[in-house]
């Protein structure tokens, strides 16, 4: 059986405004982040294509598309993630998680059947910015960009969105941060030979 195509987004085009410079071109043991992310998508999609408004993920040798739709935070590279993509399904991942693994890629994709969007839910918390969305959401996140409504969790009520439930026993603390500011990054920098070795 012909397993349903996937693509892999990473959204890059960010202001980075809090943390003053290219989140995804951070460095966390090692790697960065955006190498990283790449890594854990790798083994889960059949393609990958980067939404940033910059240059300076070309060196990767994937196609970057810039918003389309532009100063409208994670929605619009959503928007653009779903304009360019080839595939139905797509796993759209922020490039300032270092933490994302393939097994929990894997997980969320297995369960993204019969819905428009699969996200993880971790400590209570919905994670948008890591989730399965469906090119069919696409008009849906048009008009909703169109009229304003730019955030993420009120926009979830316009969907059918299943939420993967992972506990803190299944999965470290961290595994969906976002870094953020300076501050967080400097934590994980501290504790970064905890967490990988």
């Amino acid at each position: 059986m012909n397993k349903e195509k996937i693509t892999g987004v990473i959204l890059a085009g960010g202001k980075n405004s809090r943390m003053g410079s290219d989140k995804g071109m951070l460095t966390v043991d090692g790697k960065k982040i955006i190498e990283r992310i790449l890594d854990a998508m790798k083994p889960v999609v059949d393609e990958i294509i980067i939404i940033s408004n910059e240059k300076n993920y070309d060196y990767l040798g994937y196609k970057v598309y810039n918003d389309i739709i532009k100063e409208c935070g994670p929605m619009g590279g959503i928007h653009a993630a779903l304009s360019f993509s080839a595939t139905e399904k797509n796993l759209i991942v922020a490039c300032d998680m270092p933490f994302i693994t393939s097994s929990v890629l894997k997980q969320i994709i297995n369960n993204s059947t019969d819905c428009g969007i699969a996200v993880p839910e971790f400590l209570g918390e919905a994670q948008p910015l890591c989730g399965v969305y469906s090119k069919s959401c696409l008009s849906k996140f048009v008009k909703l960009l169109k009229k304003g409504n730019w955030k993420m969790k009120d926009a979830f009520n316009y969907f059918k969105v299943n939420n993967i439930r992972f506990t803190k026993d299944e999965l470290p603390e961290n595994h969906f941060l976002n870094l953020n500011t300076p501050v967080e990054y400097q934590t994980i920098k501290q504790t970064e030979n905890e967490y990988f070795n």
